[in-house]
């Protein structure tokens, strides 16, 4: 009969004491395979605890595996398998690689927390979920909520020039998501070609999800057309090139979509990521609103105009692609909670997002210009050239030395300032001009952050020029 002393003291019930008891004894071969355990009644007396005890152990030693039951016979032990002896793996420390600290970081991901609009999100969401949520919450569009896409496409024909309906637009949770959505649609037979600098986690994203890849280079009027070569599909940003600024010119934007319609496999991706903020000048019109013939596909997000941690993005497809996914995928599952779409589109419908978007306009419009007349009038303003400020959250700061950025950003570091040199957006690094120019993210910083960077900068690099 099995024996075992209850702590009646402990906070540990005693149905558990005994499951463990038991599951211990048979992993350490005490109890052996297709041996009988007490009945629940037995053990109970023997024990002077209530069945319902016993019986609860006996329920969870089953439920593991432990234990088996035979209807008029009773419990067995089940044989239990051991792990085979291996070497202790030893335990790996640091996992994740140590993030560097500084005063000042002019990244470009990054947007005004001060600025974000806390009240009204919070208000529409309670909303939503008191008014909304109730009827959508067992609906899962594979497209994403109809409601959200709706406003989307409004937002597209006014702000972009792009006539499309709610049917042509798919909601993901990122880019990584649409592009993984997009190698599946156009196949992994395809060639990308991204451009070079650029945003290489594309170039990455393509190679990882089984794909080919490219890169293509760049002139002062966009990606070159004749550096395509044998590249199918090529992912662009026309509107505000990352990080370069360049703004591809009619011209060549002309002669992409006449390279799309030379062959049925030939499309191009528009990511107008970043198109939102343009501070001089008219809006540039989207080439997804110059194609005639359904060759491009559009690709935007929310990262910017209200937050990278919103994780809302979203793209138009050609009608061609659009029949496929319906055909292949539509088991697939939006990755966008509903809750967060449904608040998004009220946002949308009830004009917030118009108005925080001309709000943050002008805030990055005066953080842009501040900057700038700080830099222009600090000690070292003689020797800089302000590069693609028209547009997008950053721009590009040439120094005329024979110093390559390198040498600057390191001398940064010393100070509390992280800058990042053009380079770091190339697969192979290049000696030419780019050896001088600094990309600089300035959405998130606030004007006493500009004004001590500023200050920082012109003690790191008095010994440089």
């Amino acid at each position: 009969m099995l024996t075992i002393f209850f702590d009646f003291q402990s906070k540990t019930p005693l149905y558990e004491q005994l499951y463990l008891f038991i599951k211990r004894a048979i992993q350490d071969n005490e109890l052996h395979p297709d041996e009988k355990l007490p009945s629940k009644r037995k053990l109970a007396t023997h024990l002077k605890i209530s069945v319902i005890t016993v019986e609860t152990a006996y329920n969870q030693l089953l439920a593991e595996g432990y234990i088996r039951s035979v209807p008029k016979s009773g419990f067995f032990v089940q044989p239990f398998v051991k792990l085979k002896p291996t070497s202790k793996r030893k335990k790996t420390s640091n996992l994740l690689p140590i993030q560097e600290s500084f005063a000042i970081d002019f990244r470009t991901n990054r947007v005004d927390v001060n600025h974000f609009p806390y009240d009204r999100f919070a208000k529409i969401e309670r909303e939503v979920m008191l008014d909304q949520y109730q009827a959508s919450i067992n609906q899962s569009d594979y497209l994403g909520v109809l409601q959200l896409r709706e406003r989307i496409a409004e937002l597209l024909f006014e702000y972009r020039g792009i006539e499309v309906g709610p049917e042509s637009i798919v909601i993901g949770s990122g880019s990584e998501h649409l592009i993984s959505l997009l190698v599946l649609l156009l196949g992994r037979n395809q060639v990308y070609g991204v451009e070079e600098p650029g945003y290489l986690k594309n170039y990455r994203l393509y190679l990882d999800y089984g794909a080919k890849a490219k890169t293509i280079a760049l002139d002062e009027q966009g990606i070159q057309v004749k550096g395509i070569g044998d590249a199918t599909v090529v992912h662009v940003t026309p509107s505000h090139q990352f990080p370069k600024g360049i703004v591809t010119t009619i011209q060549r934007r002309m002669e992409l979509l006449n390279w799309a319609y030379e062959k049925s496999n030939h499309y191009i991706i528009e990511d107008d990521y970043d198109s939102e903020f343009r501070f001089s000048g008219i809006p540039i019109p989207a080439m997804k609103s110059l194609d005639q013939l359904d060759r491009v596909i559009y690709m935007n997000s929310f990262s910017k105009s209200i937050s990278p941690s919103f994780r809302v993005s979203f793209m138009v497809l050609p009608d061609l692609l659009m029949e496929q996914y319906h055909k292949y995928y539509s088991y697939f599952t939006c990755s966008v909670p509903v809750m967060t779409q449904l608040v998004l589109a009220r946002f949308i419908q009830n004009k917030e997002y118009e108005r925080h978007l001309n709000r943050m306009k002008n805030l990055y419009k005066n953080k842009r210009d501040y900057l700038i007349a700080l830099l222009k009038n600090s000690v070292f303003g003689s020797e800089i050239e302000i590069i693609g400020e028209e547009s997008g959250l950053h721009f590009l700061l040439e120094v005329s030395s024979s110093k390559s950025a390198k040498q600057w950003i390191d001398r940064s570091k010393r100070y509390g300032v992280r800058m990042y040199s053009l380079g770091e957006y190339r697969l192979e690094s290049t000696a030419s001009s780019e050896d001088q120019t600094i990309v600089l993210g300035y959405s998130h910083l606030s004007l006493e952050e500009m004004d001590d960077a500023t200050k920082r900068l012109a003690d790191a690099w008095k010994e440089l020029f």
